[in-house]
Order: C-alpha cells, then structure tokens, then sequence
C-alpha cells in the first residue's frame, strides 16, 4: 500500500478556471487527467469515475463559504 498524501494548494480564478477545462476535457474523452498539486503531479485514472464515490459538500461557517466536490476511488 502506498504512503499517505494530502496536497493543498490556493489557485487563482484563471487557475481553477483551467484546471477545470482539463478535467472537463479528459471527462469527455474518457482519458486520464493529470493534476499539479503544490509542485506534485497526480494522475486520476479515467475509469476513477466508474469505481468511485462522489460528494458535494456546501458549508457555511462564520460567515464563510465553502463548496467542495470529492471523487474517492480505489
């Protein structure tokens, strides 16, 4: 089994904007997407969607926002 990773990194809007055009692309083509993560590059297999698990988290606390999507898969 392989290690533990937990990567984060603040984008900008044209950032997050393109990262989700890829993943958009590579959902449409059925084509594995690669992402960078603080300097790290990660691969989520096209076939993520067919094994995997989806949420979608909306919270606010204090006044601040958050939307996050989560796909688990093995």
């Amino acid at each position: 089994m392989g290690k533990d990773i937990e990567q984060k990194e603040m984008l900008d809007r044209g950032q997050f904007q393109e990262l989700l055009r890829n993943w958009q692309h590579a959902l449409e083509h059925n084509q594995d997407f690669e992402v960078t993560v603080a300097g790290s590059t990660y691969t989520i297999p096209a076939d993520a969607l067919d094994k995997g698990r989806f949420r979608v988290e909306y919270e606010i606390d204090n006044g601040e926002y958050e939307f996050e999507l989560t796909l688990k898969w093995r």
